[in-house]
């Protein structure tokens, strides 16, 4: 899988800490966590301020938002994967839009629910709660998607969710390729999995995942019959991380065919680069919508990640995005801290 299972906190979720703190309450008590089941979790507090901020170019006082969630992982044959995620959050305003947002009351919410299992060379994936993007072989940028800007925002925005069913395959010459089905109505009996009437999005990928080297192809594609519109999507992008330097460059490319309105392209260009303790990462993209300039944009971000130790990092950076609306840019300068636990 790549981009896939808990896409907020990928960047977080690197060591099951917690199942020390678990392995007590499984040693008295049979119907408790077993072994198998590792719970870590991460936090994000998001503080900022956007000159120019939102479509009424008002929203720019400095205020702060936080993002939580928790990555629940089993495992019964020591192949599979039962993975749920749970995630909240307050986001709102220009900072909604950060990789990091998670909008919500407090509540906490669970967001994906799934299993995995091995079939030969395959690995396929069913559950109640799939993402449209949970479950994506090709790597079509290596980008750390860490701050504000991001690649693919059609072919994998990831905004559907629902009972659905993947199969993902790979083998050793880094050729890898997936298949998913999500049916959002597939928890309501009025609509079902695949009825005339609830939205169905089908996406498929193929790539190559090298050392140093990959790149992949994405199509989408959302039916639109449960009333919202539908659109057929096609992206792809390569990434390159050179020996002799401590970078990764990565290039994509995705586009849009609505069933009502214009069709849309966007190009990302993304830069890691490790310097000093952290790494430096700036990128660019350029949206442009077809039917004239109002809707096109444009925008760049550049920030620094550092860890203060193996379970917190800082990053500070700065973003500017055109507003379609108003014709102002807005730019941003934020601070991020993330927890890992």
């Amino acid at each position: 899988m790549c981009e896939d299972t808990m896409k907020l906190f990928q960047r977080l979720l690197v060591a099951p800490a917690a199942l020390g703190l678990m392995a007590p309450v499984a040693a008295n008590a049979d119907t408790a966590f077993s072994s198998t089941t590792t719970l870590s979790g991460g936090a994000y507090f998001t503080v900022g301020s956007v000159a120019d901020g939102g479509t009424t170019d008002k929203e720019e006082e400095l205020y702060m938002q936080y993002a939580y969630g928790l990555d629940i992982n089993s495992s019964f044959t020591g192949e599979d994967l039962f993975y749920a995620g749970i995630e909240t959050g307050n986001a709102s305003g220009p900072l909604a839009s950060m990789d990091s947002a998670v909008e919500g009351s407090g509540a906490l919410n669970v967001h994906s629910l799934f299993y995995a299992f091995p079939v030969g060379d395959l690995e396929v994936t069913v559950g109640p709660l799939v993402d449209q993007d949970d479950v994506v072989a090709a790597t079509t940028s290596a980008y750390s998607d860490a701050f504000r800007l991001g690649s693919m925002p059609y072919s994998l925005a990831g905004n559907e969710t629902g009972a659905g069913v993947a199969v993902a395959y790979s083998n050793d010459n880094g050729v890898v390729a997936s298949v998913s089905f999500v049916s959002l109505g597939g928890a309501d009996s009025t609509k079902g999995i695949g009825a005339d009437d609830a939205d169905d999005v089908s996406t498929f990928t193929l790539g190559y995942n090298g050392d140093g080297f990959g790149g992949g192809l994405v199509i989408a594609s959302n039916d639109g019959e449960g009333g919202t519109a539908g659109y057929d999507t096609f992206g792809g992008g390569i990434y390159y991380s050179p020996e002799s330097l401590d970078a990764t460059f990565s290039v994509a490319y995705d586009t849009q065919d609505p069933e009502t309105g214009a069709d849309a392209t966007d190009l990302f260009i993304g830069v890691d680069y490790e310097v000093g303790p952290g790494t430096l990462s700036a990128a660019y993209n350029s949206t442009d919508v077809d039917g004239g300039d109002s809707l096109d944009s444009t925008g760049f971000e550049v920030s620094y990640t550092y860890s203060l130790n193996d379970n917190v990092t800082i990053t500070p950076g700065f973003f500017s995005v055109e507003d379609t609306s108003t014709g102002d840019d807005d730019s941003g300068v934020v601070v991020e801290t993330a927890f890992s636990f």
